[in-house]
């Protein structure tokens, strides 16, 4: 413990030349500088401090101290409109990306015995599901795959015409539309 402190003695002497020292402001000597020193002048010594208070400022202000929560909530609204789109690209077919080797051609008119198989099932559908006693006129009839669109009408004599539309799938109705509702329940 005596040999610890046998280095770091103060020298007296030196300590009372320094605090004479202290109430002095010593001048500035170039010489003594060297060769990289660089003396600011006052003006760029006041743009300088006025720059330094704008940048407390900054990051004083309410902006920089919510700076992350700002930040993360552009990325989760960033992240959303990303999946959102993946989601579209991969998920919803396109409609428009078609091949047109897939296409076969097929002859949308029906023969004659087929249109008045079709018409007489469509006529006996509308009544039994409407619980009709009215004419029924079938007025259009086109085949596309295995459903068969028909569209018609019949008429209420105090009122006129009440036009509908069916679709029938491997010869039972599929859906029956008058007056823009479906009767039909899937």
């Amino acid at each position: 413990m005596k040999n610890s402190n046998l280095k770091n003695t103060i020298i007296f002497i030196d300590k009372k030349a320094e605090l004479e020292g202290k109430g002095k402001v010593p001048k500035l000597n170039l010489r003594k500088l060297g060769n990289d020193a660089k003396i600011i002048g006052y003006q760029e010594h006041k743009k300088i401090k006025i720059h330094e208070a704008k940048k407390q400022k900054f990051l004083n202000s309410k902006f920089y101290k919510f700076r992350k929560k700002i930040v993360l909530g552009f990325i989760v609204i960033l992240s959303t409109l990303i999946l959102m789109f993946l989601w579209n690209k991969l998920y919803k077919p396109s409609y428009t990306d078609s091949n047109n080797s897939n296409f076969k051609v097929e002859n949308e008119t029906l023969s004659s015995s087929n249109a008045s198989t079709y018409s007489s099932i469509v006529k006996e559908s509308v009544q039994s599901i409407l619980n009709i006693k009215y004419r029924i006129n079938v007025e259009q009839l086109h085949k596309n795959g295995n459903l068969v669109f028909a569209k018609g009408s019949f008429n209420i004599p105090d009122k006129g015409d009440v036009n509908f539309d069916m679709i029938l799938k491997n010869y039972a109705p599929y859906s029956l539309k008058v007056n823009g509702e479906e009767y039909i329940k899937k």
